[in-house]
């Protein structure tokens, strides 16, 4: 499977410190994106230690012996313990918690696994496909159809998360496996992207050059021109055989 990728992360134009970070390990076949929460630096340790863990988790796993959506399920729940661990053991980072969206190809399959509000997309043909349901008080009500979907991004309770990890003993990741086509890109961003950003011009950014770098750069500096209220983190990964 020949996987290229490529990402960008920004602080945006309201806070002072990035508590994003995203992974890039191509000779795993694996992609994360975390944005984490806490306060202070807890965020930022949180989201470091999670992007961490699932690389090594993942590495430390025996190649092809379960299915990537599986292999991913697995990888979370280290991550998981080990962020909750940390927060356990210091009273200055309590609390702290990550979203997290991860890739991993394996074989003739995509894995991907979700915690939280970050999102995976895929970008096929030019049009897009969401991938991936929000954990959050928000999403709930979308899906409950009580409120539309187009309030729910100026709603004022749109960032409280119903599922993070790190921040109780065990977390339920979502984890889903797509079966890839010649010239798919997938999307993982954080949720400072998706604020500001619609699904249509995520997409139209993506098809408009085959440099996923400068894609992902336009799709920051448009999410910052719009006001930059959060962090934004942009992966893209094109499925190419």
């Amino acid at each position: 499977m020949i996987l290229r990728a490529a990402a960008s992360s920004d602080v945006g134009r309201r806070r002072r410190t990035n508590e994003d970070r995203y992974a890039l390990a191509p000779e795993l076949g694996l992609f994360v994106v975390a944005d984490g929460m806490g306060g202070h630096t807890a965020g930022q340790v949180a989201s470091e230690l999670a992007a961490r863990a699932m690389v090594r988790a993942v590495g430390a796993a025996e190649a092809g012996a379960a299915a990537p959506g599986e292999r991913l399920r697995q990888a979370v729940a280290q991550a998981n313990a080990e962020v909750f661990q940390v927060a356990q053991d210091k009273p200055e980072l309590s609390g702290m918690g990550t979203t997290l969206v991860a890739l991993l190809g394996a074989g003739r399959q995509i894995g991907l696994a979700h915690v939280g509000d970050s999102r995976a997309y895929l970008v096929r043909c030019g049009l897009i496909h969401r991938l991936t349901e929000d954990h959050s008080l928000v999403g709930e009500l979308v899906r409950r159809r009580e409120i539309p979907a187009e309030a729910a991004r100026e709603h004022p309770h749109r960032h409280v998360l119903t599922r993070a990890l790190g921040v109780r003993r065990h977390v339920e990741p979502e984890v889903l496996e797509v079966p890839p086509e010649r010239g798919d890109v997938f999307v993982l961003c954080s949720d400072g992207l998706t604020t500001h950003v619609a699904d249509r011009e995520i997409a139209g950014a993506v098809a408009a050059s085959a440099d996923l770098q400068r894609s992902c750069e336009v799709l920051v500096q448009l999410a910052n021109a719009r006001g930059g209220e959060d962090n934004v983190t942009v992966l893209l990964v094109r499925y190419g055989a």
